[in-house]
């Protein structure tokens, strides 16, 4: 039996190497070089080189759509996981329990007050409205499901440009004294609610990294490693870096300037030699530690192309320290921030228009073992307060009438 099984597979091995062996023949017929002269073999060469380029630009062009296809089908293999449940339901047999019990079995000793399950359910409901958080398990599961990792993003507090409601951009930019206040009361807050980070990632400019070492001080956490990277940077503007967004609302209409500003696949004008801040962004120094050419360096962004920058790094560099169990904070930008929440929360691409994220606002993520959140993000902090700079950073786009 063994030897006829081995019969066989050496007879398909054959007639697979046949069948190449056809293929190369009728595709690449073999080479004449009899006959000619030197500047035959020459010009043979260059057009074969040419050959290899277009088959080397083919072969790329098909990895990279196949690399593509590959994360489609991951998300929809996870989409189909979460549809289908985790688990096979047994059968189970039907017993009274009162709602204490059951939080009882399900939690441990922890739960020691009784439990109205229906007004949490109208909360929860409630602030998924609020919210616009979608869950497709329904709210009991969220109430019951327990996070397994945390997750901080940060918009750094208000720069000098935020001020000036201008698009600052990859122009670096420290912080304004609001600024350094923001970051320092989203420290303080931080640890009066017992938070400890284990690892803090920036993006490469100033107000990014001033903002992060603000935090850890004013928790007592200074030695906390801080990794930077210009992935995690402010969406590239392009021309329109430099501009006041009311003026330009006020020439071009709002709804324009709303979508340069909050549209998911919108590229601006690309900024070019002759802008003002061209040689400011390019010639500094900190642009040759990219881990691309600086002349492979963005020259205009949609927050669809800053996800596709950043994603590489959320999985290669972030993705790892989250599922060792440790506590990450993101000290990031506005877009930044804007397009890594999109990639966690599934959020469509015409609903990415409609969040915002205020300067200096801590927001958690509880995300489970798949890092899909488990309940909707928390803006932390007085909500009051959260809601007036949400409305102040969507205002900064409206036309100001000349007084």
């Amino acid at each position: 039996m063994l030897k006829k099984a081995m019969a066989m597979l050496d007879n398909e091995n054959q007639a697979r190497n046949d069948e190449r062996e056809r293929t190369l023949a009728e595709k690449v017929p073999g080479l004449q070089l009899s006959g000619l002269s030197l500047q035959d073999l020459q010009n043979l060469c260059k057009e074969l080189h040419q050959k290899i380029d277009v088959v080397d630009e083919e072969r790329y062009d098909i990895a990279a759509r196949l690399k593509i296809n590959d994360f489609k089908i991951q998300d929809l293999s996870q989409k189909i996981f979460e549809l289908k449940g985790k688990m096979k339901r047994p059968n189970l047999r039907r017993v009274r329990v009162s709602a204490d019990a059951m939080l009882g079995a399900l939690l441990g000793s922890k739960v020691k007050e009784s439990v109205d399950f229906k007004a949490n359910l109208k909360t929860v409901k409630k602030e998924e409205e609020k919210l616009g958080f979608k869950t497709h398990t329904g709210c009991l599961l969220l109430v019951l499901q327990m996070s397994k990792y945390k997750l901080f993003l940060l918009r750094h507090g208000e720069g000098a440009w935020n001020k000036e409601n201008r698009f600052c951009s990859w122009v670096d930019q420290k912080l304004s004294e609001d600024g350094v206040k923001e970051a320092q009361d989203c420290g303080k807050l931080l640890k009066e609610q017992g938070y400890k980070f284990d690892v803090v990632f920036t993006s490469i400019l100033s107000r990014s990294i001033q903002t992060a070492w603000l935090v850890l001080e004013a928790m007592g956490q200074e030695w906390v490693p801080v990794v930077k990277s210009w992935r995690l940077n402010e969406r590239h503007y392009g021309s329109l870096i430099g501009l006041n967004r009311a003026e330009m609302a006020l020439k071009h209409g709002e709804e324009k300037v709303k979508l340069w500003r909050r549209s998911y696949a919108m590229t601006p004008p690309p900024i070019d030699e002759s802008h003002p801040y061209f040689l400011e962004i390019y010639n500094d120094r900190r642009y040759t530690t990219c881990d691309v050419p600086k002349e492979d360096l963005p020259r205009a962004e949609s927050l669809k192309e800053v996800l596709n920058r950043l994603l590489p790094y959320w999985e290669s560099t972030v993705v790892p320290e989250v599922k060792k169990g440790r506590t990450v904070l993101i000290s990031a930008h506005g877009n930044s921030c804007r397009a890594l929440l999109k990639h966690l929360e599934g959020i469509s691409d015409e609903d990415i228009a409609s969040v915002t994220l205020p300067t200096g606002i801590p927001v958690l993520l509880e995300l489970d073992e798949n890092l899909r959140p488990v309940k909707p993000r928390q803006l932390l902090g007085d909500q009051a307060k959260i809601q007036a700079a949400i409305k102040k950073v969507e205002d900064q786009g409206k036309a100001k009438p000349s007084i």
